[in-house]
This record gives C-alpha cells, sequence and structure tokens, in this order.
C-alpha cells in the first residue's frame, strides 16, 4: 500500500508511523501508553485501508487519526494531535522562523531572489521527502556549492573543492594552469594546486630574461587570477602549497607578511615526516632543486626554517601547514600507486588527485541529543544512522544530477571514475553542551570517537548497498581497499559487504570549516569549539545593489539556552565546563579532538586553531610539533589582534600587542652549473620583515685563521665563529 505525500511523491505506508505518532501524543499529555499498545491502536484505525485502490492521501490518514481518537473518547489526546498538526502545518508553511541576523544575511547567499525558505529547502531537497525532513529538523545540510547550484541553470558547480594539476616548470604549463583555475572558477569552484615543480629565483633559463623570476610572481599572477575572476556572491577561491624543500621556500612562507601581496590566496607549506624529525633532531635541512642547467642546494637548520614558518603565522595567520606524509600515508586509497596527493583544496579538508573535485555536506551533531543539558541526556544513534545513510545517498546523486557542471573534461572524467563524497560533521561545541561535557573531556572523546567510528561504517555500508544497486566506482579494487591503511576502522560487518558489493563511492568523510552553513544553523562550525560565547561579527550582504555590510553582536545559541536551562542571568555566569571556547582551551586537547576524528575520517579535516593575542612564536612551533606527533594532516593558527583582522574580531581592536621579533636565517648555498662543472657557494642571510624577506647574499669566503665561513655584518666581513675574532674591511 502506497501513501501520496504532500509534495506529489509517493511511499509505503507504515503503521509503526502511526504507532509512533499516537506515542509522542500521548506522552504529550502524560498519559503512560505502551508503544505496543500503540501499535495496536494504529492496526484498528487502519483495518479498512485493506483493499483500497490507489495510493492513501497523507492528510486523509491523519484525519483518520483524529476521528480515531476521538471515537474511543481520548478527547486530550485528540485535541494535543489537532494542536500537533496545526503547529507541524505552521512549520512546513514557515521554516526557520527563529533565525537572527547572522543566519537571515548567510541564508541570503544561497537562496534564489524572493525565494521563500520553504522554497529553498524544497529546492534543495532534490524531490525526497526524507532529505527535506532532515533539513527541516537542521540535522543536516549540503556545502554551500551545493545550496547554490542544485535547482538553478547554467554552468555552475556543485562542488567546493577541486585540485589543479600541478603546474611544470614552463611557462607554458604554468599559463595552463592559469587557464584552468580561472574556468574552475568561472562555475563556481575552488581551486588548490601545488608549484613546488617551478625553479627558484635567479635558475638559469633559455629565453630573453636569462633567468627565472621565481615560483612566488607565479603565485602572484594565480592569486590575480583568483580575484578577478567573477563569481556571483563570491570571489574564486585559491591554496597555493609548496614543499618544505623548495628553495624558494622562505620567500613563498613569509610572502603574505606583505599584506599587499598574494591577497587571493591561501598559502601552505608541505612538511614531511623527514623534515620534522630533523626539526626534534635540531639538523640540518637541504633544499634541493635540479633543472637541464643546474644543481641548486641550499642548507638551513630545519628549527630555524620550522621559526620563520611560525612567524608568519603567528604575524598575519599564513602560512598553514600540510602534514603530506600523513596524507598520503592514511587514506582509503593508499594502495593505489596512482593516487598520490601534492595539494588540496582551498580550505584544507580534501586532498585531492589532480583534476579532483568532491561535493559536500554535514551533519550537525547537537541534534540528535535527546534530554538536552539534562543528566540522563543521550546521543539518539537511531535516527543519526537514518541521517547519515540518506546524507550519503544524497550525495552520490548530487554526482549525478550536477555531474556536467565541471569546468574540465578531466575533472569531468575523474568525477566518474572516481565519485568521491565528502560527508562531516559541524555542532561539535553545541554538542558537548547538550551533553553537560566539557569539550575536550574524556566523556567528550568517548562520545565522538563512538560516534565517528559508527558514521565511517554506516555511510561505507550504505555507499556499499549503492554499489549493489547500480555499480561500484570504476576504479574499484576490493583488495586494495581493504589492505588500505585506512581499512582498520571498519567493522566485519562493513568489510564483507564492501568485498560482496563494492564502494559507489572512492571516499566518504571530509570535516570543512562549515562556516557558512553552521551559521544558517546556528550551531557551532566544523569540529571547532565556540570561537567564544559572545563576539562581534563583521558580516558583508551578498546584495549586489547595497552591498550592506554590519556589525553584529552575536551569542552564541546553545549557551545561551544552557543558561535559560540553568536559570542563570548570562552566558559569562555559566560554570567552567560550560565556558570552554578558543580562547582557553589547551592546545594539546584541542589536537586530541581531531586527532580522534581523525581517525575515521578518510581524507581530511580542516580547522583553525585560534590563539589568544599573548601566544608567542615558540609556542607556534610547538603547536606545529604536537599537531604532528598526533598524527593530524594539516595545522593553521590564528592569533587574536594579529597584523591580519579576519572577519571574527574582539572587543580590544586595539593594533597587536604581542608581535613576535623578526628572525634572520642563514643559508648556505651551492649553485653547480652542470654543463661546465663550475660550483658557486654562497652565504645568504635573510632578514625577515613585513615586506618579506630579504636577501642579504655574498659569495662563500673562508676565514683563514679558523675556516668557518666569513659573513658580512655591519659593512664588516667577520667570521661567523663567534670564537674567532678574524674580520676585514668589505669594501
Amino acid at each position: 500500500m502506497q501513501v501520496l505525500k504532500r509534495n506529489g511523491a509517493t511511499e509505503e505506508f507504515s503503521h509503526e508511523k502511526i504507532a509512533n505518532a499516537l506515542y509522542k501524543v500521548w506522552k504529550e499529555i502524560d498519559k503512560q501508553v505502551s508503544y505496543e499498545n500503540c501499535l495496536e491502536h494504529a492496526e484498528e484505525l487502519t483495518e479498512y485501508y485493506q483493499g483500497l485502490e490507489g495510493p492513501l492521501d497523507i492528510e486523509s490518514i491523519q484525519d483518520d487519526v483524529e476521528m480515531y481518537l476521538m471515537h474511543i473518547q481520548e478527547y486530550q489526546a485528540a485535541k494535543a494531535y489537532i494542536e500537533y498538526r496545526k503547529q507541524k502545518a505552521y512549520e512546513r508553511d514557515y521554516p526557520w522562523k527563529d533565525m537572527d541576523d547572522r543566519q537571515e544575511l548567510v541564508l541570503r547567499k544561497y537562496t534564489k531572489h524572493n525565494e521563500s525558505k520553504k522554497d529553498f529547502l524544497q529546492r534543495i531537497s532534490i524531490g525526497k521527502t526524507t532529505l527535506e525532513k532532515i533539513f527541516r529538523r537542521r540535522e543536516a545540510l549540503w556545502g554551500g556549492r551545493i545550496l547554490y547550484a542544485v535547482g538553478r541553470d547554467g554552468n555552475i558547480t556543485g562542488s567546493n573543492c577541486y585540485v589543479a594539476t600541478d603546474p611544470e616548470d614552463s611557462l607554458e604549463d604554468i599559463y595552463r594552469a592559469d587557464y584552468d583555475i580561472a574556468k574552475t572558477y568561472s562555475y563556481g569552484g575552488g581551486q588548490g594546486m601545488n608549484i613546488s615543480k617551478i625553479r627558484p629565483r635567479g635558475a638559469e633559463v633559455n629565453n630573453a630574461s636569462n633567468t627565472s623570476p621565481g615560483p612566488m610572481v607565479f603565485a602572484e599572477k594565480f592569486s590575480h587570477t583568483t580575484l578577478n575572476t567573477q563569481q556571483e556572491n563570491r570571489r574564486g577561491a585559491l591554496m597555493l602549497i609548496m614543499n618544505i624543500d623548495h628553495p624558494d621556500i622562505i620567500n613563498f612562507a613569509t610572502s603574505k607578511l606583505d599584506l599587499e601581496k598574494i591577497n587571493g590566496a591561501n598559502i601552505s607549506v608541505a612538511l614531511g615526516d623527514e623534515f620534522m624529525q630533523a626539526v626534534e633532531s635540531d639538523e640540518n635541512w637541504k633544499l634541493r632543486f635540479e633543472t637541464y642547467h643546474e644543481i641548486i642546494t641550499k642548507k638551513v637548520k630545519a628549527r630555524e626554517l620550522l621559526d620563520v614558518i611560525s612567524y608568519s603565522a603567528h604575524t598575519v595567520g599564513d602560512p598553514g601547514i600540510v602534514f603530506i606524509d600523513n596524507m598520503n600515508n592514511y587514506h582509503m586509497l593508499s594502495e593505489y600507486d596512482e593516487v598520490n596527493f601534492t595539494a588540496t583544496n582551498p580550505c584544507g579538508e580534501q586532498p585531492l588527485m589532480a583534476n579532483g573535485s568532491c561535493n559536500l555536506s554535514s551533519i550537525n551533531l547537537s541534534a540528535f541529543v535527546r534530554n538536552p543539558f539534562e543528566d540522563n541526556a543521550y546521543f539518539d544513534y537511531n535516527r543519526f544512522e537514518d541521517v547519515v545513510k540518506e546524507m550519503t545517498l544524497g550525495l552520490d546523486d548530487m554526482l549525478d544530477i550536477l555531474g556536467d557542471r565541471h569546468a574540465l573534461e578531466l575533472q569531468r572524467k575523474h568525477v566518474t571514475d572516481w565519485r568521491e563524497i565528502g560527508l562531516g560533521v559541524m555542532g561539535l561545541a553545541d554538542f558537548a553542551l547538550k551533553m553537560k561535557n566539557a569539550y575536550g573531556s574524556k566523556e567528550f572523546l568517548k562520545n565522538i570517537d563512538s560516534i565517528m567510528r559508527e558514521m565511517i561504517n554506516i555511510s561505507a555500508q550504505t555507499s556499499a548497498l549503492r554499489a549493489k544497486e547500480k555499480e561500484p566506482f570504476p576504479k574499484f579494487d576490493a583488495d586494495k581497499i581493504l589492505t588500505s591503511s585506512f581499512s582498520n576502522v571498519f567493522t566485519k560487518r562493513t568489510r564483507d559487504m564492501i568485498k560482496e558489493y563494492g564502494l559507489r563511492n572512492s571516499r566518504l568523510l571530509s570535516i570543512a570549516p562549515t562556516g557558512s552553513i553552521s551559521n544558517v544553523l546556528g550551531i557551532s562550525g566544523g569540529v571547532e569549539p565556540f570561537y567564544r560565547l559572545g563576539y562581534n561579527r563583521e558580516i558583508k550582504s551578498v546584495d549586489m545593489v547595497s552591498d550592506e555590510t554590519k556589525i553584529i553582536t552575536v551569542f552564541e545559541k546553545t549557551p545561551k539556552e544552557l543558561a535559560k536551562h540553568m536559570n542563570v542571568d548570562h552566558v559569562d555566569d555559566l560554570p567552567e565546563w560550560a565556558k570552554v571556547n578558543a580562547g582557553n582551551l589547551d592546545f594539546n586537547d584541542r589536537a586530541k579532538v581531531q586527532s580522534t576524528i581523525q581517525a575515521y575520517v578518510d581524507t581530511a579535516i580542516s580547522s583553525t586553531f585560534n590563539l589568544s593575542n599573548d601566544t608567542g612564536v615558540k609556542d607556534i612551533t610547538d603547536i606545529y610539533l604536537t599537531a604532528w606527533r598526533h598524527s593530524l594532516k594539516g595545522a593553521t593558527v590564528f592569533r587574536d589582534n594579529c597584523a591580519k583582522i579576519g572577519i571574527l574580531t574582539g572587543k580590544d581592536k586595539d593594533k597587536d600587542r604581542n608581535p613576535g621579533t623578526p628572525p634572520a636565517i642563514t643559508l648556505e648555498e651551492s649553485w653547480l652549473n652542470k654543463k661546465t662543472g663550475e660550483t658557486k657557494e654562497y652565504v645568504n642571510i635573510l632578514e625577515i620583515s613585513m615586506s618579506g624577506a630579504k636577501s642579504n647574499k655574498i659569495e662563500k669566503e673562508r676565514c683563514p685563521v679558523c675556516g668557518d665561513i666569513l659573513v658580512k655584518q655591519s659593512g664588516c666581513i667577520k667570521c661567523r665563529n663567534p670564537e674567532c675574532v678574524y674580520e676585514k674591511c668589505a669594501i
């Protein structure tokens, strides 16, 4: 027997749904009726449905429930049911009525002109009542690009995430990469790429310039392309990555100290295990690049190099860190020879192959807490399982619905071959309060571990069943998947299903920052703690006519609800465990949260460690080491009131009260001409300032007294050995 839904869709009739409604009604009026009795009532009131032709109308079924309650003289229950229907009807016509200014402004990024919230939710639900119910309940939401693209005509991608083919060391391929990112931006996508193949500044080239301008010139070009390629409601997004062994890595890492440069891109440095071990052991590190003409090597202390990166991040929040070995060693495709990650999407949650793409959605964990703020609060795993299944299937559907909306043919082919999706989470800080857990506490970590284990296995099982229904992704190989570094997270049931049916999707979980969609829902973003319980936020309207900007004082909703529940006047009066936020959370506890979650995420986690203004440069170096030891795949820091002020600001807008001391770093350089065999050696002292890295480079000369290197200091050439007194005039 079929039931005709309000949107015209049909589904199988279920006695259980009527029983559930009756159970809720009797519970509402405090009448003790067992669920088994409710099932008996449901079967009795629908007995005459048997033999009826055609689908049953949902409104008629609900009318029958009302009449049945009246018939058995449950008048109070009937009244409660009538009120329940009225409330649900109102919510259907006017969903999300409790939005504040912040939520309303952010939502306007995704709605069509004059589109109501009801119409918006119906549009993004792609005709599925199950999805519409999830969205109405704020249990989950698509990523921003899907919210914008689905139901609209035109070349509009549904993918937030792309990674370009890394540019080779030629003008032709550099400009090819520039075209590829511009074309991708024109469809609404963001791009990431690694520029480490471009030869360093000063390297010999076969053209009129004689020497290369280096990758930073082209990084600036890619940045301008990002700023200048138009997208409705936003500009493009770009991630530029450089490997830690590139000879120009210091110039790259300090480039954004000049706030006028590369401001159309995020930048990250790719660090491997070998480099981090060299930092721990306080060893030297070699930067190297070989061309047809020469071999360029530069030697530097590994810890000093990491300190330079830390200084730049301390000052302006860039660069971020990518632990590239962790990214390549721990994922579901680790046994595929052709899978290698060199870059991520602009926010860092998706390491992707060249031309890789991924669409995103996120589940609001706080929506599944029952009896919130009470001692008997619990997580509803049954409903969570339903939502994980529906969102996994929905993301797979989006690969087909929006499958032709990728800018490049290579991107379209990649999506066909690999069918990557990225299901994530948000609302962790709200979840913690509702469960009466301190964010980062042992109880919190235990709960999150259990939830994420369930999430990856349910998503994988759902993907396997979709593969049974349709077919696995074309590159599927059961032996490789089930022997991957990631496969230990799968239960026996999951492994058996993958082996029998395959997988529809090559990648499953990915945790984005969810900055916009978490604001739409009024919850914390991604895996972050609350930034503050109350803060000022600058929000720019997407109205291209008014170009409206508002400064909004935001008090997070869940702490306010907890304060009301505890009968305290203000969130500042909450107990200390409930006031954990980015400003007072110990970094080790923060790292444990991300590490716990990363164990079950086959891609990566985008997360920013928001730090107080008194955080020092050395503290940031220690944060990077801690993050690496916890097997994180990346680390980005942002310090309050640093030189680059973000949209989140505290009450005190004075200039930086704790600036770092600009470092100087010494490199020993060797430039070997492969044709002549001639080697030129230099000592290069790089002085770091807000204009970047200034080079003080002289040909290496040995001290005639002790044999150490002579360096130029204050107009004199002196021995680098502090125990040697030799010096001579530099003139």
